[in-house]
């Protein structure tokens, strides 16, 4: 995906942006939990297996998410400001 300048977006398009991002940001982070929640009662039934290491994976994408939501508020603020 083509990783548009947050200075070009008009604020319009900045709080779409947001709106995206936060709901795909707390969508990520119950997926999250619910495989963290799986894997724990998984290693416990089962012992090590995939499904421990699964959250653990997908942390880095869970953060990169909330940076790139921190980086969209920080410019509409700026804005508004």
């Amino acid at each position: 995906m083509k990783e548009d300048s947050l200075s070009k977006l008009s604020l319009d398009e900045l709080k779409a942006r947001e709106k995206t991002l936060r709901f795909t940001s707390g969508l990520f982070i119950g997926c999250l939990i619910m495989m963290a929640l799986a894997g724990a009662f998984l290693t416990v039934q089962q012992g090590f297996n995939t499904f421990t290491v699964l959250p653990v994976a997908f942390l880095p994408l869970m953060l990169v998410n909330v940076y790139n939501l921190k980086k969209v508020r920080t410019e509409i603020a700026g804005r508004t400001a």
